[in-house]
């Protein structure tokens, strides 16, 4: 009998650690100010496919919450919010380092 995978838990699971990531990007260039050479790698190979998965992901939650008719109570639900609040929140800084300072 072969194992099958479970779609929606692989969306939750793919969405949660890409969001991590790009929140510990965040913190570490705001509040950790780490300098050591591994984070520095791994933050130069994985930052651009980790924002370029979001929207992905986001569009792969959404189709598949359409397919079960819209649950609350499943994987599908939270990573599409998830994924649709980091989505916001990473391209919505692109726009605010755009906009010219007032001070």
């Amino acid at each position: 009998m072969k194992k099958k995978y479970n779609i929606d838990k692989v969306i939750f699971c793919a969405s949660v650690i890409t969001s991590a990531f790009l929140l510990f990007i965040y913190l570490n260039s705001t509040v950790f100010k780490l300098n050591f050479v591994l984070i520095g790698v791994f933050q130069e190979l994985l930052t651009i496919p980790s924002i370029l998965a979001q929207p992905i992901l986001l569009f792969l939650s959404l189709r598949r919450l359409i397919r079960i008719k819209f649950k609350v109570k499943s994987y599908v639900f939270c990573a599409s919010i998830v994924s649709l609040i980091t989505t916001i929140l990473t391209f919505g800084s692109f726009i605010i380092a755009k906009l010219p300072s007032v001070f």
